[in-house]
Formats: C-alpha cells, structure tokens, sequence
C-alpha cells in the first residue's frame, strides 16, 4: 500500500514523541528507508519549501525514497494534488494530523494515519528484530559446480553420468 507523508508534519509528530532527540530530515528518510526495505510499502514524502542543494537533497532523500519539496507552494497543496492524482485512492495512506488533509483522504477514500500514530507504527516496526530467513541462500541459488561435485563424491555418484546412465 503505498504512503504518502507529509514529511514536516511527521518530523513535529517525531518531535512531541521525542524532545530530547528528534530526528532532522535525513535521519527521518533514514528510517522511512528502513521501514519501506521491512514492510516493502512504497513512501513518497512531501517537505515544504524549496529544495536544498542537489547534494544534500540527494543525501535526505536515500535511494529507496521520492522526496519531493513544495517550492512555491505549500506541501498541502502538493498533497492534495497527490491524492487527486492516485489512480487507486483506496490503497494510499495519507500520513498527516492536517484536518484538511485528513478530510481530502477521506473524501477519495484513502486511508489517512495522524503523524504521532504513524511514528509509533515506524518505531514499532523498526525495534522488532529483523526477520530470518530460515532456509539457506543456497536452497534458491544452488550449489556452486564444486561443491556439487563434492557432494557427487561424498555420496558415491558420478558427477557427470553418460548419457542415458543414471546416477
């Protein structure tokens, strides 16, 4: 399901929920980054105002996030233009505690998260332990040609039966 934050309204949310710590721009993309490589949901975040310089808006926004910056306009108004443009509105999420944001959502039938309930939810996420897959890389990449061949040996086969022989 793909999310659409309103980036400096979950930077104030990250903010109430920790004074002592909260996180800027880069750090907040850090964690989305995280949380979109876990969940594999797709996020776009919205910031307002202009971009910074191409370097450090290349820094904030990582390779797994679209950050776009408002310029002009305000972020509301670039989300709005987002959720009017969804194609399946009912599969985006809308992070944002804006009302008029919030009500837009609900008006194409999206599904708006407020900021705070959304940091709790990307917290939650990132503090559980990462899952592990329990089967081998090797079960889905095979063996290398040597290690077959060992294996081949080990078990008394012939590791390249004629043809029409079986091993």
């Amino acid at each position: 399901m793909p999310v659409l934050i309103d980036g400096n309204n979950l930077l104030h949310a990250a903010l109430d929920a920790e004074p002592e710590r909260p996180p800027g721009r880069t750090q907040l993309c850090t964690f989305l980054e995280e949380w979109v490589r876990r969940t594999g949901e797709p996020v776009h975040v919205v910031f307002d105002g202009p971009a910074p310089a191409r370097m450090r808006a290349e820094q904030i926004s990582g390779s797994e996030i679209p950050v776009t910056y408002s310029g002009d306009l305000s972020a509301d108004e670039v989300i709005f233009a987002e959720i009017r443009a969804c194609s399946a509105p009912r599969r985006l999420r809308v992070v944002s505690s804006d009302r008029e944001i919030i009500a837009a959502a609900r008006r194409r039938r999206a599904r708006p998260v407020r900021s705070a309930d959304f940091w709790s939810e990307l917290h939650r996420t990132l503090a559980r332990p990462e899952p592990v897959d329990p089967e081998p890389p090797e079960k889905r990449a095979g063996l290398a040609s040597d290690q077959a061949d060992a294996w081949a040996a080990e078990f008394g086969l012939d590791a390249d039966p004629e043809p029409g022989e079986s091993g």
